[in-house]
């Protein structure tokens, strides 16, 4: 059993970089490290029927895997290795409701598990529930963990809550921890442009861009993305490599938070409605966009 948990850990989180275009979705890709921490946290149970789950889960065969995940439950309520199977298919079936319940339950239980907290904080941001959602990543990492995406999930829930500030220090941090991790996320160092930007701190929205030039990967998306912010290319060259919804999503996205800079607030909503209603919502751009669009709307009504 603890051979079969841990294959699939490995190969679950070989996908956690992935980033959401590429299928796996801004709720699923790293609930896989829920169960990295440290062997001493999780009591492996001989049921086989956890190990059934597993392979289950591994095939993609996410029925079956809960099916048995929960006939564990039924025997041993508090077995965590199947609450946590529970959990993860829950948000990779996007039940939201239900994978932030099984969440906040085990982080009851185990309120030092940072990646429990830090899926929680996932599943209150897919509801954008974002106090939730910034208490969760706020608890995932107050004890300043080598995780650059606990801390871009803190960016981007600063961003939807309109605290630029705290988005571009979080940015700031999640760079400096996927350095020390020998990585780059484009992705944060978006965040940090434009929060820096939202700020009037023209000089550290450069310094952002610069090396997220310095750093893209090559002909791969998010590429295009930076080469659009950069100027290099126009609005209609930036949707022209789109490949799939969660790219276009996040192309919307970024373009309408480009014009919102430029003080086109307007046209800028108009992406954000773009994405508010066909979006993909596995990015977390979804959410910001949805966050942005009420914003203006909210502002637009207000006497």
């Amino acid at each position: 059993m603890f051979y079969v948990f841990h294959t699939f850990i490995a190969w679950f989180s070989q996908r956690i970089r992935l980033r959401m275009q590429f299928a796996i979705g801004g709720s699923v890709m790293v609930l896989a490290t829920l169960c990295a921490e440290s062997d001493s946290q999780l009591e492996i149970s001989a049921n086989p029927l956890l190990s059934e789950g597993y392979v289950h889960l591994q095939a993609g065969q996410l029925d079956q895997a809960l099916l048995a995940f929960d006939q564990v439950l039924q025997t041993d309520a508090d077995d965590l290795s199947a609450r946590l199977g529970q959990a993860m298919i829950y948000a990779g079936q996007e039940r939201h409701q239900d994978a932030f319940i099984a969440y906040d339950s085990i982080v009851r239980d185990h309120p030092k598990y940072r990646m429990a907290w830090h899926a929680r904080g996932l599943a209150a941001f897919n509801l954008e529930d974002f106090d939730t959602a910034l208490n969760s990543f706020q608890m995932a990492t107050m004890d300043q963990p080598v995780n650059g995406y606990f801390y871009e999930s803190l960016g981007w829930v600063y961003m939807c809550l309109g605290d630029f500030a705290a988005a571009a220090a979080a940015a700031e941090e999640a760079s400096k921890m996927y350095a020390y991790e020998g990585e780059t996320s484009l992705y944060s160092l978006l965040i940090g442009y434009f929060s820096y930007h939202e700020l009037g701190d023209r000089v550290n929205a450069v310094r952002m861009l610069k090396y997220a030039n310095r750093n893209k990967p090559l002909n791969q998306w998010p590429a295009p993305v930076i080469d659009y912010v950069s100027k290099t290319i126009d609005q209609s060259e930036l949707i022209s490599h789109m490949t799939n919804r969660a790219q276009e999503t996040e192309a919307h996205t970024y373009i309408g938070l480009h014009l919102r800079l430029l003080g086109l607030h307007d046209a800028a909503n108009q992406h954000f409605n773009w994405v508010s209603r066909h979006g993909d919502p596995k990015v977390f751009e979804y959410t910001l966009a949805r966050a942005f669009h009420l914003q203006t709307n909210l502002a637009a009504v207000e006497p």
